[in-house]
C-alpha cells in the first residue's frame, strides 16, 4: 500500500478539466450579459392615449368573425404592427397608438377588387 497510484483514466480526467472550464466559461459570459443589459437597457414602449372620464380609454380593433390577435409588435416609428389570424385569412393592421387609430391595413386573403380571375 506504500504505492498508491490513482487508476483513473487519463480520458475521464481530461473531460472533467474540460467540463470545469466549460462550467467557468459559461459563468463569466452569464456575468458578462447581466452587466451588459444593465449597462444598455431598452427603451420602454408605452402607448399614450387620452383617458376618458372612467380613467381609462377604451382601445377597441376592428376584429372580424372569428378573427384573433396572433402577434402585437411595436416598430421605431411609433405604430404597431397587429398581426390578425382566422376566418380564413390573415391580415397585418398598423395602429397608431397616439391617435387611437388604424393608419393601415394589409389583407392577405382577399383578393383584391379590381383582380378578375382570367378565362
Amino acid at each position: 500500500m506504500a504505492n498508491s497510484e490513482s487508476h483513473t483514466p487519463k480520458a475521464l480526467l481530461a473531460a472533467v478539466i474540460l467540463m470545469g472550464v466549460l462550467i467557468i466559461a459559461a459563468v463569466f459570459g452569464l456575468i458578462g450579459v447581466i452587466a451588459y443589459r444593465f449597462l444598455h437597457p431598452r427603451p420602454s414602449v408605452t402607448a399614450t392615449v387620452p383617458l376618458v372620464d372612467g380613467g381609462f380609454s377604451r382601445l377597441a380593433l376592428p376584429l372580424g368573425a372569428g378573427e384573433h390577435i396572433a402577434a402585437v409588435t411595436s416598430r421605431p416609428d411609433g405604430l404597431m404592427a397587429v398581426t390578425l389570424s382566422g376566418a380564413g385569412s390573415d391580415r397585418v393592421l398598423l395602429w397608431n397608438p397616439d391617435a387611437g387609430k388604424i393608419a393601415a391595413e394589409l389583407d392577405f386573403g382577399t383578393p383584391a377588387p379590381s383582380a378578375s380571375p382570367a378565362p
